[in-house]
This record gives C-alpha cells, sequence and structure tokens, in this order.
C-alpha cells in the first residue's frame, strides 16, 4: 500500500513539474549552500593553521616599524637583554631580505632567513637531505646554506636533488648547502620558509644582507599565562635600551602571535556561521515555499480527497501521500543541490580557492532539508486528512 501511495504522490508532482521545480529551487539553494559554507569554512582554517604552523602559542614577534622614516636601533645586541626578562625562555635573531640566488646554471630570486640553529626546533622545520647549522658555525661566519623546498625545485628541479655538499652562489658569494629542508608551508611574519635560503646569522648579515636586511626577534614566552608580563616587560627594556623615553615613539613592535593566530580562526568562524545562517534562511524560506505550494494542491485536490474518502480512504492514508509529496519535493531539492555543490566545489578548487571536501556537510545538509520538508509539509498534510467528504464533495 506504501508503494501505491509513494507511486500517487510522485505521480501528482510530475503532472506539474514547473511547479515542483519552482518549489525545490529555494531547498536546492539551501542545500548548497550549507556544503560549500562548511567546505570553505574548513578551507580557510586549514590556511590558518598553515601560515602560523611555524609558530607557537606563546611566540612573541618583535619587529621594527617601516612607517615615519624612522631607523630603527633593534639589532642582534638586543637579544642579550631581553633574556634577561625572567619571563622569556628563548631569543632567536631574523634578518631577512631578497638575493639573487644561482646554482647548477638556474637563478632565482629567493628570501634570505639569517637565524640561529635554535630556529631549526622552534619553526619545527624537518630537514629532507642533509644537516642544519651549528652554533660555532654562526660564531665563526661560516659560508654554509640550508635550502628551502621551493628553491631547492626552482634551481636544482628537485627537493630530493643531491647538492649536500656542492656550492650556491648567494648574491656575490659562495656557499656550501649543508642541508635541503623538508616542504613547510606557512611563514615566519612575512618570511616564507620554502622559498628561502637560511644561513647563520652572522654569515647573512657579513657577506649577504648587511644593512639592507630586515631584522626582528622571534622571543619566546616561558608559558602562555605570562605573555601579556613578558610583552609589558620586553617593551620596558627595549625602551631602555634604546634611548626612548615617555611620549617618544618606539621604534619597536610587539605581536602576540598566539592572539593574531585566534583571532583569525575566530573571524574564519564568524564568516562561515554568517554564511550558514544565510543557508539556513534560504532552507526556511523553501520551507515556507512547500508550505505554500501543498496548500494550495490541497485545494486543488479537495474534491480528489473528498471521493477517495467516500469510497473507504483513511485520514492516514490521505495525510501520508500528501507528506509523501513534500518529502519528495525537498529530497529531490537536496540531491540536486549536493551534486551542484559538488560540481561549484571542483569548480572553486580548479581556480585555487582554500576548499577542503567535507564528507559529513553532505548528510548534514540532507538531514536539515529533509527535515524542513517534513516539517513544512506536516501541516497541509493533516488539514488534508481531516476534510470532510460531504463538504469536499460539494466544494468547487
Amino acid at each position: 500500500m506504501q508503494i501505491k501511495i509513494i507511486a500517487l504522490a510522485w505521480r501528482s508532482l510530475r503532472s506539474n513539474k514547473f511547479r515542483s521545480f519552482l518549489t525545490s529551487l529555494g531547498i536546492i539553494i539551501g542545500a548548497t549552500t550549507i556544503v560549500l559554507v562548511i567546505e570553505l569554512g574548513s578551507g580557510a582554517g586549514a590556511k590558518i593553521e598553515e601560515q602560523y604552523s611555524n609558530m607557537n602559542v606563546t611566540t612573541i614577534l618583535v619587529n621594527a616599524p617601516s612607517t615615519d622614516g624612522q631607523i630603527s636601533k633593534l639589532d642582534v645586541a638586543d637579544i642579550e637583554k631581553v633574556l634577561a626578562s625572567e619571563y622569556i625562555s628563548q631569543a632567536i635573531p631574523q634578518l631577512t631580505g631578497k638575493v639573487q640566488a644561482t646554482g647548477q646554471g638556474n637563478s632565482y630570486q629567493a628570501g634570505i632567513l639569517g637565524t640561529s640553529a635554535d630556529f631549526f626546533k622552534v619553526a619545527n622545520i624537518e630537514i629532507n637531505k642533509g644537516r642544519i647549522f651549528k652554533a660555532e658555525e654562526d660564531e665563526e661566519n661560516v659560508k654554509v646554506a640550508v635550502l628551502g623546498a621551493t628553491v631547492a625545485e626552482e634551481l636544482y628541479g628537485s627537493v630530493d636533488a643531491d647538492v649536500v655538499g656542492t656550492q650556491i652562489t648567494i648574491g656575490k658569494k659562495q656557499f656550501e648547502i649543508i642541508g635541503v629542508a623538508k616542504y613547510k608551508g606557512g611563514s615566519i611574519g612575512p618570511t616564507s620558509i620554502d622559498d628561502s635560503i637560511m644561513l647563520p646569522y652572522s654569515s647573512s648579515y657579513r657577506y649577504v644582507l648587511g644593512k639592507n636586511g630586515k631584522f626582528n626577534l622571534n622571543l619566546e614566552a616561558r608559558s602562555v599565562d605570562v605573555i601579556d608580563a613578558a610583552m609589558t616587560d620586553v617593551g620596558k627594556i627595549l625602551r631602555e635600551a634604546h634611548g626612548i623615553r615617555p611620549g617618544m615613539t618606539e621604534d619597536f613592535r610587539l605581536r602576540d602571535m598566539g592572539v593574531n593566530v585566534q583571532a583569525a580562526k575566530d573571524s574564519a568562524q564568524t564568516m562561515s556561521f554568517l554564511l550558514g545562517s544565510v543557508g539556513l534562511i534560504v532552507l526556511l524560506v523553501g520551507g515556507i515555499g512547500i508550505m505554500n505550494v501543498m496548500h494550495i494542491i490541497v485545494k486543488e485536490r479537495t474534491k480528489e480527497i473528498g471521493i477517495r474518502k467516500a469510497i473507504g480512504a483513511k485520514k492516514y492514508y490521505i495525510m501520508l501521500q500528501f507528506l509523501l509529496e513534500s518529502i519528495i519535493l525537498s529530497g529531490v531539492g537536496a540531491g540536486v543541490g549536493l551534486l551542484l555543490a559538488t560540481g561549484i566545489f571542483f569548480a572553486l578548487r580548479a581556480y585555487g580557492m582554500d576548499i577542503i571536501f567535507v564528507w559529513w556537510s553532505y548528510g548534514m545538509s540532507a538531514l536539515f532539508t529533509v527535515g524542513i520538508g517534513v516539517f513544512f509539509g506536516y501541516y497541509p498534510a493533516v488539514k488534508a486528512s481531516q476534510l470532510k467528504p460531504v463538504d469536499t464533495l460539494r466544494y468547487e
């Protein structure tokens, strides 16, 4: 009997295909929106994780401002001073810039990152081949280099190329390649690790960048709980060291990277919530459309309902048929919406958008959509089942 009722419901919807399509349109758009919002939100979250993957929640970045034409006194000599703070466990110098690098006949405008050996541990950088430089090599100005994965690929064709022990020209100086890093993704401030050549700080300053390099400090607080105190203390230390009196413009800037990470994640979550809300509103509007159309259908078929009741049809079967029509409308709308979402997903990914396939978003979208159909189709179905045969037969 149930199969027959389903067939009747399907035949009724097919008899007016265009109206059925228009009724399902809101459902299609809503189902598509929910899936894409979740996938775009996941993609944004993954991008944020990648971007800040080289920073700990206890990281404090100290750099020189690039405005007001003021020359900053921030330099490597400040390391010993900030380490005097009881809240700071580590201070790593970073001297950055862009320089032409040449290897095996190929040239590439690579980023230069002059730093200490501790940087590799703090930034969680893994070595694909060779080794990192040692503290002694930094102290003795040894010309050694660790290539980022992209640099190795651009100059030597592959991150797995056998280049350890060979020479690379950085600017006008020859350096020995001692290691090649694995692909990392993300950055330290504005510096991409994969796109950089990492040198001992002393060598990068003496032979490559000099005063043209941009200097900053990567500090590690002893714990998350003391970050605010650490920033206050470091600010006080640097103001005293640089002779900055109250009211004068500071020649350094402190950034709590943990706060930046959380702020970026919160922004992504807020945007996903807002877009998801739009999808739900579209679904609700689609559901209201289904309810309105079902009311119209009940009125159009009032006499049919009366005849069926007169020959013995039960209220349950009348209600079930109209409820099934509502479920079919929302179910077909969900199916089309999910197919549309899949097509848009591949199109956006082909254009380089940060989007990740999330399998459970399809189930959640389908559940919401069918639930909307049941909710908004129930009242018209009940109303149809409660019509009295005498009244329906006299209806014109």
